[in-house]
């Protein structure tokens, strides 16, 4: 699921950047996507091995890992629908890439669905030409906090 068409505006302005949508069903790798987590696989394999699953979901099979870095950010379980994540800002340097994320509650009065929800977003973000070495990923919020920092995940 996408969090949101912000989302989707605001990475057309971050060239390279592209959110994929989440078509896999998490839940035999739940204790992942039932807590908060930030995640950056270098390939296929990491992706499968940290998710606990035994083949590969679809929409790894349009990611060119040689091009990209898969980013994964869980909510975490959340007790209704209405929260979701909003990925602000991406900014890539050589050695760093920073992500900016806001997770967003429902309005008190929303009108939600009464259901336990795990809201998750996977983008994909470039690798820079004649990187040596794979970059930090320093997770922020809005406010600037740095919520993780995280080393791509490789399992060859």
């Amino acid at each position: 699921m996408l969090s949101s068409l912000g989302n989707i505006l605001e990475m057309r302005r971050n060239s390279g950047v592209r959110f994929l949508p989440v078509t896999h069903d998490f839940r035999p790798c739940r204790e992942r996507a039932d807590e908060q987590g930030f995640f950056v696989f270098e390939n296929k394999e990491s992706f499968v091995h940290t998710y606990g699953i035994s083949s590969e979901p679809e929409m790894l099979s349009a990611v060119n890992f040689d091009k990209f870095y898969l980013v994964g950010i869980h909510q975490g379980l959340c007790p209704t629908g209405g929260y979701r994540i909003h990925v602000q800002k991406v900014r890539r340097y050589t050695g760093k890439a920073e992500i900016t994320v806001n997770f967003l509650e429902p309005r008190p009065d929303a009108i939600v669905t009464l259901a336990m929800t795990t809201p998750t977003v996977f983008l994909l973000v470039p690798r820079l030409a004649g990187e040596q070495e794979p970059p930090v990923f320093c997770f922020r919020s809005a406010n600037g906090t740095v919520l993780a920092e995280r080393m791509p995940k490789f399992d060859k």
